[in-house]
């Protein structure tokens, strides 16, 4: 009977449009970033993603880990990483391997690299980024590494995390739940439009 319950609340999460496909956004605590998570819950379906994130400030503290606990409703991760800073990808590298790949946490969870500012003249290439993040080390799990120029190219990456996450495991609806009391819908005013209005 219990399962029959179970089973009748999923069908009618899934008619009700139910987030399908929960995401967990990483990367430094910067306007830039702040900027391109908005805009990521603004442009896609809270009917497809549950979208949350944790940004943090760099240096990274050598004290800051995350409560394991943390990764176990999501099933997959989106790296934030500005391509143009160089001088801050030994700090990022540090960061991803000491406190995700290597978390016993994410070892079913394929993450999506995200290098924003790849457009820009000084930006560090594709393969360099994957050279300077030892990301040719990470072979326990999927991954790839996205030049994302605009929001669109960002929503491919939470496309291509979706696809993998279908073909493997899908978390539970009980989990999910959890996260949906902290998601709330998001408006972006852009500074553009505040302009074009005064001069209206």
């Amino acid at each position: 009977m219990t399962n029959f319950i179970q089973n009748l609340k999923s069908s009618l999460r899934r008619k009700l449009g139910s987030p399908e496909v929960s995401i967990l956004v990483l990367g430094d605590n910067t306007p830039a970033t702040r900027n391109r998570t908005l805009l990521m819950r603004s442009n896609t379906s809270l009917s497809e993603f549950i979208i949350d994130s944790s940004l943090t400030e760099l240096p990274y503290s050598l004290g800051f880990k995350f409560k394991h606990k943390q990764f176990v409703p999501f099933e997959g991760l989106l790296y934030l990483i500005d391509a143009t800073k160089e001088e801050m990808i030994k700090h990022e590298r540090n960061y991803f391997w000491e406190k995700i790949a290597w978390d016993s946490g994410t070892k079913n969870l394929p993450i999506a690299i995200c290098a924003y500012n790849s457009n820009l003249q000084g930006a560090l290439s594709r393969g360099e980024l994957i050279e300077n993040l030892s990301l040719i080390r990470l072979t326990d799990r999927l991954w790839n590494l996205f030049d994302i120029p605009d929001i669109s190219s960002q929503l491919e990456a939470l496309k291509w995390l979706k696809r993998v996450i279908h073909i493997g495991h899908i978390k539970s609806w009980e989990e999910k739940e959890k996260l949906l009391e902290k998601i709330k819908p998001v408006q972006i005013q852009f500074a553009a439009e505040e302009e074009n209005n005064q001069n209206i």
